[in-house]
């Protein structure tokens, strides 16, 4: 499962920020979908097996409907979700070239499971429509009646594999961006195994359920009885089971949201925790308060007035969230990313030579003297430690310090943070050359 990060092809600094682009997009698609996909089919299932042993007509038709909303189509499926999990997989493959983690593999089999849970709920789905047509039928046959017990198994089995296959593909989804996002794991976590009782996972899994039972809630009101006028045969009977159904489920959910968001935070990795995060986090809160001033009134109204502004509003907590968490992945591996645009210089001038073109690049000496020599001496401390106290350790491991000096970040408290000094990855490869020559001399 390897395969992919070893295709991946080299990337710039700007290539870099693009794919973090893009992975907000990826997200954007996929999240609020298969929660929602999600969510439909726990509320179908629960309200199948109830209209069954109850003989409640109207729970049998509540747990089609609620499939229809969230499946008006079959290529609905492949556009919201495989292609976007597909996307991800790939663009967590090029950010993570040259790593030890996991994370790309985890994802790739999240991605055939979740392929494998869309086509149960497809044909979940398409079970109910193949009973509606039988409903139609007026004269009963031994064969239609046998037809139709076979269809209400194929339903029932399709349903839990699908809730099955989309429960674990979610959970591989939250294991290997986690992962990807926990730098100091990368070496030590070799099998999926190791990430089940990880409580990151654990509590991402957790918001991921109650977003989706608070998003199929949302979406099966707003869908039902707001979307282009509401649904025609609606009545009131009906309207009532349907409020009932969903309404004390959202405030439960959207209750649970926050707290499990605020928990998020202290599991987050302190290497990716930044003012963007943070300010995600904050704005994903606001607008779950206003997403629970909605919900709330229409339990206590017992309506469906707020659905539009509930819905439209909790597509905004989905954002802020899906913000944060590439915010924080992004601050956790800008030293690798660092180091991929370096390596992307350098293939690009080992390019540029072959062809007889030469870069002008700042001699390593020239970069010390402008921008190192006021806080560094090679033999004693000044602003910031002498060179030959912290050289030893980056010594066989150049692309290290590379790294460090285009992100700096604060090790020794005892000396202020280094600020970053804007070099381009060659000039980076040039002054960390240069003071790892001079400081053993």
């Amino acid at each position: 499962m390897d395969l992919l990060k070893q295709l991946a092809l080299p990337q710039s600094a700007a290539q870099i920020e693009v794919l973090h682009f893009v992975l907000n997009m990826v997200y954007l698609l996929l999240l609020p979908f298969t929660a929602y996909l999600f969510g439909a089919l726990l509320f179908s299932l629960y309200h199948g097996r109830k209209g069954r042993t109850a003989n409640d007509p109207l729970a049998q038709r509540f747990a089609g409907e609620v499939m229809d909303h969230v499946l008006p189509n079959k290529s609905i499926l492949f556009l919201f979700g495989v292609m976007p999990y597909l996307a991800l997989v790939f663009a967590y493959a090029q950010l993570l070239q040259g790593t030890p983690s996991i994370s790309v593999s985890v994802l790739t089999w999240g991605l055939l499971l979740f392929v494998a849970g869309c086509a149960f709920a497809y044909s979940y789905h398409a079970a109910f429509r193949v009973g509606a047509v039988l409903e139609g039928v007026t004269k009963e046959t031994d064969d239609i009646r046998t037809y139709r017990t076979e269809l209400s198994e194929q339903k029932r089995a399709s349903a839990k594999y699908s809730v099955l296959f989309l429960f674990l593909a979610v959970f591989f989804l939250y294991a290997g961006t986690s992962l990807a996002a926990h730098t100091e794991r990368w070496e030590s976590v070799f099998t999926v195994v190791q990430l089940f009782w990880s409580p990151d996972v654990l509590v991402k899994f957790a918001l991921f359920t109650a977003l989706s039972l608070l998003t199929a809630a949302v979406g099966t009101l707003f869908f039902t009885f707001r979307w282009e006028g509401g649904r025609t045969g609606v009545d009131e009977a009906y309207a009532a089971y349907i409020r009932s159904a969903v309404l004390r489920p959202a405030l439960v959910a959207v209750l649970a949201v926050p707290v499990l968001l605020t928990a998020s935070v202290f599991t987050a990795p302190v290497t990716g925790l930044s003012g963007t995060y943070f300010g995600a986090v904050l704005f994903a809160l606001l607008f779950l308060f206003l997403t629970s001033h909605f919900v709330y009134a229409m339990v206590k109204e017992g309506s469906d007035r707020y659905a539009g502004q509930a819905f439209y509003v909790l597509m905004f907590v989905f954002l802020s969230v899906i913000i944060g968490e590439t915010a924080l992945t992004a601050r956790a591996t800008q030293r690798h990313s660092a180091v991929l645009a370096w390596k992307y210089d350098k293939h690009h001038e080992e390019l540029l030579a072959k062809l007889g073109i030469s870069l002008k690049v700042i001699s390593g000496e020239e970069i010390f003297t402008a921008k190192c020599s006021a806080c560094h001496e090679f033999g004693q401390k000044k602003v910031g430690p002498a060179y030959k106290e912290v050289l030893p350790k980056y010594e066989k491991d150049k692309a290290k310090l590379v790294s460090f000096v285009l992100n700096p970040v604060k090790v020794n408290p005892a000396f202020p943070p280094m600020p970053n000094q804007g070099l381009k990855p060659a000039e980076a490869d040039s002054i960390a050359s240069y003071i790892l020559r001079m400081y053993k001399q």
